[in-house]
């Protein structure tokens, strides 16, 4: 039985992982082609400093999967955090003070964050699924990524990150 070590040598840090540079079956891609990609995801300087360096710091695990291809997973686990964040951030203050039945502090979950900022009107995205996605990630998952499949939620958690903003900036 073969032996499979997850850790690369260091002498192998810089070389594309075995998926992008096409030799395990998957369609080689560039690293320009991986940090194009994350150029298109760029968020208004106006946006808290906090939430900016989560999100860049996705598009960065994107980018650096190129090398390793385990952190396309690992961002694809971090846009749900990135984007409850940027909920927390701009409207967690309304759920201030909540407390469960025992008295204790009970802070409010993404899935009621994104239903308040649908209700208020400061985003119009589908929402139904992401709570679904982020579970899945949160928990554990075998799911296996290609760069499409996280670049369609990236977008869908970038547009709404966008636009829970916009209407500070009018």
């Amino acid at each position: 039985m073969k032996e499979y070590s997850v850790l690369k040598n260091v002498s192998d840090l810089t070389r594309p992982d075995p998926y992008f540079s096409g030799e395990a079956g998957f369609v080689g891609s560039a690293l320009q082609d991986l940090h194009r990609d994350m150029c298109a995801f760029e968020l208004p300087a106006s946006l808290p400093d906090s939430v900016r360096r989560s999100h860049d710091a996705v598009r960065h695990a994107y980018i650096y999967a190129y090398f390793s291809y385990d952190l396309l997973t690992m961002a694809a686990s971090q846009t749900f955090p990135c984007l409850e964040l940027a909920l927390r951030e701009r409207i967690g203050h309304q759920f201030a003070g909540r407390v469960d039945k025992r008295g204790k502090p009970r802070p409010v979950m993404l899935d009621e964050l994104l239903k308040s900022a649908k209700k208020q009107n400061l985003i119009s995205s589908e929402i139904e699924h992401l709570s679904q996605l982020r579970n899945m990630f949160a928990h554990g998952s075998d799911t296996v990524l290609n760069p499409p499949m996280f670049l369609t939620t990236f977008e869908i958690v970038t547009d709404i990150i966008r636009e829970l903003y916009i209407s500070q900036q009018v």
